[in-house]
């Protein structure tokens, strides 16, 4: 029952955004950012490995129509993992479909750059291809919340792949 008045709650919260004039029309910016933190722990009989990564990706579009944003996405992210470390510069176009209730699609395709740090002279690179859906909450007429489930697809060296699901958390600016 506590789920059920919390998902109603959210529902007629989120409806309450739908009244805010959305600024997804031909001709407007919008610029972006999200960033994470994450530390973890990983144990394997013996052995044992702490990892740490901090990631931010800012990005800048341009509405070409009406509910339809082309633009670049970057990220910077270090990562190090027992006694390692590298850094990753990133770059890569993406495109949003909004739809007048605050869904969205996306599509972001991602190049990569990995570099080591210290004694580590890794250099790697990797494309990688992000779809998603999210929902685009309007905090007033020129900032939203987009959260969004994402699927990435990761090529990297010697033909390794990686594949996995994850929550985005994003701001955008439109102006």
């Amino acid at each position: 029952m506590k789920k059920l008045v919390l998902l109603l709650s959210l529902a007629f919260s989120l409806s309450s955004f739908a009244q805010i004039e959305k600024p997804i029309t031909k001709g407007n910016m919008i610029i972006s950012g999200a960033g994470s933190i994450e530390s973890s722990h990983s144990r394997s009989g013996d052995f044992a490995s702490n990892t740490f990564n901090l990631s931010l990706s800012p990005g800048v579009g341009y509405f070409i129509i009406d509910n339809l944003a082309i633009g670049i996405n970057t990220n910077y992210s270090i990562t190090s993992q027992g006694g390692y470390g590298f850094y990753t510069l990133g770059l890569g176009p993406y495109a949003h479909y909004y739809f007048k209730n605050g869904l969205f699609l996306k599509a972001d395709l991602g190049y990569d750059l990995l570099h080591g740090l210290k004694n580590n002279g890794t250099k790697q690179k990797e494309y990688s291809i992000i779809p998603g859906i999210g929902y685009a909450i309007f905090l007033n007429s020129k900032v939203s919340f987009e959260p969004s489930l994402n699927y990435r697809h990761v090529n990297g060296p010697d033909s390794q792949s990686q594949d996995g699901v994850f929550l985005e958390l994003k701001f955008s600016i439109f102006r």
